[in-house]
């Protein structure tokens, strides 16, 4: 196979590639949204029905655990600061997705002048190491 047939078997299998990943990728991105929002409902669910069972064996069978007032506020409190670490993790989270986001934008934007830069490289090497 000449260079040229080289080059056009890597840039067919190149385009096949990418041309996957544009598809399969929404599809994964999509399934693990659905799976994260499934497993919220679950949780939530979850909770709410042990809250609802507690409140009907309360009403029903009077009984009526008092919770002491120190502890109500140790509940109150440890639930705001969940609740802050929650907000400041997410803050984080998006903050690193977006610089990431910023980062893979400038390889993209500034593409051509990394195959620039190379080229220049690469015949600057090809020059000193070719024979002449």
């Amino acid at each position: 196979m000449s260079q040229k047939g080289n080059l056009n078997l890597f840039d067919k299998i190149s385009q096949k590639y990418f041309l996957e990943l544009e598809t399969s990728v929404p599809h994964i991105q999509q399934t693990l949204f659905d799976l994260q929002n499934e497993w919220y409902k679950a949780w939530k669910n979850t909770v709410n029905a042990s809250l609802s069972l507690q409140k009907e064996f309360q009403e029903h069978y009077g009984y009526d655990f008092k919770i002491p007032d120190a502890a109500k506020v140790i509940l109150e409190n440890l639930s705001e600061e969940v609740l802050k670490y929650r907000n400041i993790s997410n803050k984080i989270a998006i903050t690193s997705i977006e610089a990431s986001k910023k980062n893979a934008k400038t390889i993209n934007d500034n593409a051509d002048i990394f195959i620039d830069l190379n080229r220049k490289i690469m015949q600057y090497w090809l020059s000193v190491f070719s024979p002449k």
